[in-house]
């Protein structure tokens, strides 16, 4: 098995329902359900199957939504054609009873005749296992089991992807990805050609400034060291190869890197932590600049403007605005932040 990639000629089984449009109460939205089996397996089977809500908007025409299994010989069937899919990613510990602020978002997106849909993370939200809180379980993971959750939510998107071009006729895909989505969202750019845009909000880069140059410092709890609790000192030694790291990773043929990285022994060389591989900076270089927009704070608590600057530079110093505002999912809220993020996706 490869990092971020999944076998590509899995059955795509899928189960989509028409659902009640319950973004403004008018009949020009058509909202979906939409849920298949993630292609990487944990074992829970709440979070193995993947939720997704999907937005089309007044423009298209209906399909029939029922249960179905994808054949890739069926080409006859007719698509609904759109010209653009946005991808909305949430942030870390999203509540179900606290999605207006997405939500909203999505309405104004729609409002533009952009169609969108929305992911869950894994252990978020619908996929939170029973009597656990959404997210709660990332807080004590090691950066083995981190990596594990990023290489599920890159292929569990890039699977989406591959379900819904079965279903729709799409011209454009975007990603939008808040916080921890952000960060999902830049590493599956890198490993998907077929999204042309990203709109990375509130977050950054380096594992070792997010952990310890935040207030993530309280509340991340995982255990990472080699013995006993992690420090940050220990981290800090850790991330000194992270410059030896990344100069081998940019030489590294990402679509072939292997799921145990012993397998790959010169990379596995510098590898000192496995959060190395997924930290938005190893893949930045992969981007091309004009197709991504950041939208970053000046008061994030969660990423440090040092993290948040350090991306951008990988980057290529893509276009980036700043607010004056909390790390929040408030900010969807923010009409500068949707106008420009709208008229990035539809423009560029």
């Amino acid at each position: 098995m490869e990092l971020y990639n999944y076998n590509g000629t899995e059955e795509l089984n899928y189960n989509i329902e028409k659902q009640e449009d319950n973004l403004s109460g008018k009949n020009h939205l058509q909202k979906y359900i939409l849920t298949f089996n993630s292609p990487y397996r944990t074992g829970v089977a709440e979070n193995d199957s993947v939720h997704c809500e999907l937005f089309l908007s007044k423009g298209c025409n209906s399909f029939t939504a029922t249960e179905k299994k994808l054949e890739y010989a069926n080409t006859a069937r007719p698509k609904t054609a759109i010209d653009t899919l946005l991808i909305a990613i949430h942030g870390f510990s999203a509540k179900k009873n606290k999605m207006d602020n997405y939500y909203y978002f999505i309405s104004k997106a729609i409002e533009k005749n952009v169609s969108c849909a929305f992911i869950n993370l894994p252990f978020h939200l619908y996929r939170s296992p029973e009597k656990e809180k959404s997210g709660e379980r990332l807080i004590y993971y090691d950066d083995a089991q981190t990596l594990k959750f990023f290489h599920q939510s890159v292929v569990d998107v890039k699977k989406f992807i591959d379900i819904i071009s079965n279903i729709l006729q799409i011209k454009n895909i975007a990603l939008c990805g808040l916080s921890l989505g952000s960060m999902v969202c830049l590493i599956t750019m890198a490993c998907d050609k077929r999204i042309k845009k990203g709109i990375f909000l509130i977050g950054g880069g380096n594992w070792h400034e997010i952990h310890w140059g935040s207030a993530l410092k309280f509340v991340l709890k995982g255990n990472c060291a080699d013995k006993g609790q992690m420090t940050e000192e220990k981290c800090r030694n850790f991330y000194s190869n992270f410059p030896d790291f990344l100069n081998k990773f940019k030489q590294t043929n990402i679509e072939k890197i292997p799921f145990d990285i012993r397998e790959c022994p010169e990379l596995k060389k510098v590898t000192t932590r496995m959060c190395f591989l997924c930290d938005p900076i190893a893949f930045a270089h992969k981007l091309n600049p004009k197709n991504v927009l950041m939208i970053n704070s000046k008061l994030d608590f969660y990423f440090s403007k040092k993290s948040t600057t350090s991306l951008w530079e990988e980057l290529g110093e893509p276009e980036i605005y700043w607010l004056n505002s909390f790390h929040t999912s408030k900010i969807l809220r923010n009409k500068k932040v949707i106008n420009k993020t709208l008229d990035f996706v539809l423009n560029g």
